[in-house]
This record gives C-alpha cells, sequence and structure tokens, in this order.
C-alpha cells in the first residue's frame, strides 16, 4: 500500500479498499518523475546543432497530490476541511513524504495551493495540492555514523607467549558513509569538542579536505552542510571564516546494487580535550 504524509495528515492509495472517515489519494503527480533541465541549449549560429553542455543541471521540481474524503456526517467533512487547510496554509516550507513497497522518501515543499471543492449530499470533499521542491531530489531516512579521533593499538605483549595476543586493535578514526539511492547526495557533518586548534576532515578516495582553524570548547558543536557550504557553532553562529581549507565532496549515487561510498578521516589540531567526535548523517538521494 502506498500513502502520503504532509502536516500531521496522512493518505491511503484510493485504489484499496474504502471507508468513511479515512483521507484518499488518486494521483500523486510528478512525485517520481525527474527534474527537467534547466541548462540553455547554446545553437551554432554557423553551424548545425548546438554547443555542448558541461554541466547539465536541473531546476526545482513541482507535483500536485489529488484525492477526495468522505465522512459518516457534515460536520466530519467541515471539521476535517479545517484540519486539511491547517495541515497545508502555513508560512513556511514543510515536508511532505511518500510511503510505498520500497520505503520513505521525502521532500521540503511549498504548498503553493491546496483547494478542496466540497459536496454536501455525498457528505465528501475533493483536494489537489500543488506544491514546489525547491530541491529536485526525494530523500530516503537518513543514516548517522561516528568515530572518534585516532587510537593506537596496543600491540603483541614480550616476551612472547602462546596463545599468542595480538594486543587491542587501533581506531583508525574514520567513518564511511554509502548512498544507495540513484542521485548524489551529501553528509551533514557534525564535530563536537574539544580542541585546541580546530579539526581536519578528508576523504579518502579524492584527498579533498576540510580544515577548520579555530577553538572548539569541551561541549561545543560544529555543524557542516556541504550542500550548501554553510558552517555553524553551536546553533546559528555562523564561523564558515574558519574554514581554511573548503574542498567539500558529495557521496555519489549508487551503481547498480552497490551504493556510492565515502571514507571520512577525523583529525585534530592543537591540545586534544574532552572526547571530540565525528558525526556523518547520510540521507539517500533519489531523482
Amino acid at each position: 500500500m502506498t500513502t502520503f504524509t504532509i502536516g500531521g495528515l496522512t493518505a491511503e492509495d484510493g485504489e484499496m479498499d474504502r471507508s468513511r472517515g479515512r483521507i484518499y489519494f488518486s494521483d500523486l503527480g510528478d512525485w517520481y518523475s525527474g527534474a527537467e533541465s534547466k541548462t540553455d541549449i547554446n545553437e551554432r549560429a554557423q553551424g548545425d546543432g548546438a554547443h555542448g553542455i558541461d554541466v547539465d543541471l536541473r531546476g526545482s521540481a513541482a507535483f500536485t497530490f489529488t484525492g477526495w474524503y468522505e465522512g459518516d456526517t457534515w460536520a466530519d467533512v467541515l471539521t476535517m476541511m479545517d484540519r486539511f487547510k491547517q495541515a497545508t496554509i502555513t508560512r513556511r516550507t514543510i515536508p511532505v513524504s511518500v510511503e510505498d513497497e520500497l520505503g520513505v522518501t521525502s521532500r521540503i515543499v511549498s504548498v503553493r495551493a491546496a483547494p478542496l471543492r466540497e459536496d454536501k449530499l455525498a457528505r465528501a470533499f475533493d483536494f489537489a495540492i500543488d506544491m514546489h521542491a525547491l530541491d529536485p531530489l526525494r530523500y530516503g531516512p537518513a543514516v548517522s555514523v561516528s568515530t572518534g579521533l585516532p587510537t593506537a593499538g596496543g600491540g603483541i605483549t614480550f616476551p612472547i607467549t602462546y596463545p599468542i595476543s595480538y594486543g587491542t586493535p587501533g581506531d583508525p578514526g574514520r567513518v564511511t558513509v554509502s548512498n544507495p539511492g540513484t542521485a548524489p547526495t551529501y553528509s551533514i557533518l557534525e564535530i563536537t569538542g574539544g580542541m585546541s586548534g580546530g579539526f581536519e576532515l578528508t576523504e579518502v578516495t579524492t584527498g579533498r579536505t576540510l580544515r577548520f582553524e579555530r577553538p572548539i570548547p569541551d561541549g561545543s558543536t560544529i555543524y557542516l552542510n556541504p550542500r550548501t557550504g554553510m558552517v555553524s557553532m553551536d546553533g546559528p553562529s555562523d564561523v564558515s571564516r574558519y574554514l581554511s581549507r573548503s574542498e567539500f565532496w558529495s557521496v555519489p549515487a549508487a551503481v547498480g546494487d552497490v551504493p556510492g561510498m565515502r571514507e571520512i578521516q577525523f583529525n585534530s589540531l592543537g591540545i586534544v580535550t574532552g572526547t571530540p567526535t565525528l558525526k556523518a548523517i547520510t540521507a539517500p538521494a533519489f531523482w
């Protein structure tokens, strides 16, 4: 069964068994469609065809959910219409999600219009929710992985006795993030202190590096959003100016059944206090 949820209201697939007092949808519009290209075609003035395209960028995504509600009484219908308007008419962008046989995917949308057409005789109303997502991608549930700073292993104790003990393995201070989606995505990075000089993150395969040079007190957290390039500390405080190297990277899309992956090395700068931690939060992305 497929459902969609918006503003706390959930609608079910109208092709399933129907009953009064529940919201059903008949169409999800272009929810599963890929966004159109927004890169202009530059025709060759003195030759056949057009000039090449270096990067074919995608635009934002628009789609419409349509459906209906049938109540036991007209009062039920009026109450649900009020709830429907409360869920869709807001002054902010809101999350909307669809759950199908493959799982849940979500977007942040602006509801452009949500007209209702009531039918008092049938004790029902129809709806059409016109939405626009500035980010054209759908996102699956985010997965979080974390690590501390690198630590040395215990090694072999001499003189050697049997059975041999190889000691406690060390921690390389790395996390691996994966993306089983069909489009590249980004990991939200959270780094907690304390470190007197900041930290450095390196993507092992590409060598791309993020170097943050500023004291991070024990208990404070730095947030990095590679998609926007924003860096903040303990909430809204913008500390992007302390990022001396900003070689942000994305997490590639899956190839067939093999997820795209990135391995991130976490290192400190200066004196370490407390228990510094790197957390990487990655939501798979889908066209």
